[in-house]
């Protein structure tokens, strides 16, 4: 599948493509990178979609072609000026592709949409892909932010437009 620079689209993940995305996760240690200890192996569609029922602001969402297909996914947790971002993962088929550089892209645009000024996450500090990828999306490493040895605490603003 060929992705076009501007063929990418951004929409609320439904139950059909929590499904899918299960379906990504390939093992217990991928799941680990993919959600830390907070979801457990094997992964359902339940499990996400009951992620959505505990947090009060979640958006789920799935990035989509132009063609339609499911490409990647990832949540962002607003609160206030403050996003979380997470749970991000590319279709296996389209990884080492740059992708994932793009879907973060499109994560910290819709934050932003939504009234973020700040996006926030955590990844497992072992997971040198996504850190690369979240550094050259622009976030920075916040030294002595987690409380846990495994895990990192990157962020970066959000490019506030004025109007």
């Amino acid at each position: 599948m060929i992705i076009e620079e501007d063929a990418l689209n951004v929409r609320a993940r439904s139950e059909l493509d929590a499904h899918e995305v299960v379906g990504w996760v390939e093992d217990a240690q991928a799941l680990y990178l993919f959600s830390g200890p907070r979801l457990k192996w094997p992964l359902t569609a339940e499990q996400l979609q009951d992620m959505l029922l505990t947090t009060e602001r979640l958006t789920a969402s799935v990035v989509v072609s132009r063609t339609g297909d499911l490409v990647a996914h990832f949540d962002l947790t607003i609160d206030g000026v403050m996003a979380r971002l997470g749970r991000v993962i590319v279709k296996p088929e389209l990884r080492g592709r740059g992708l994932a550089s793009r879907i973060v892209d499109l994560a910290v645009t819709q934050a932003q949409r939504l009234g973020a000024e700040i996006v926030r996450l955590n990844v497992i500090t072992t997971n040198e892909p996504a850190i690369r990828t979240y550094r050259r999306a622009g976030f920075d490493v916040l030294a002595g932010a987690s409380s846990r040895a495994d895990v990192t605490v990157m962020e970066r603003q959000t490019e506030r437009r004025e109007l």
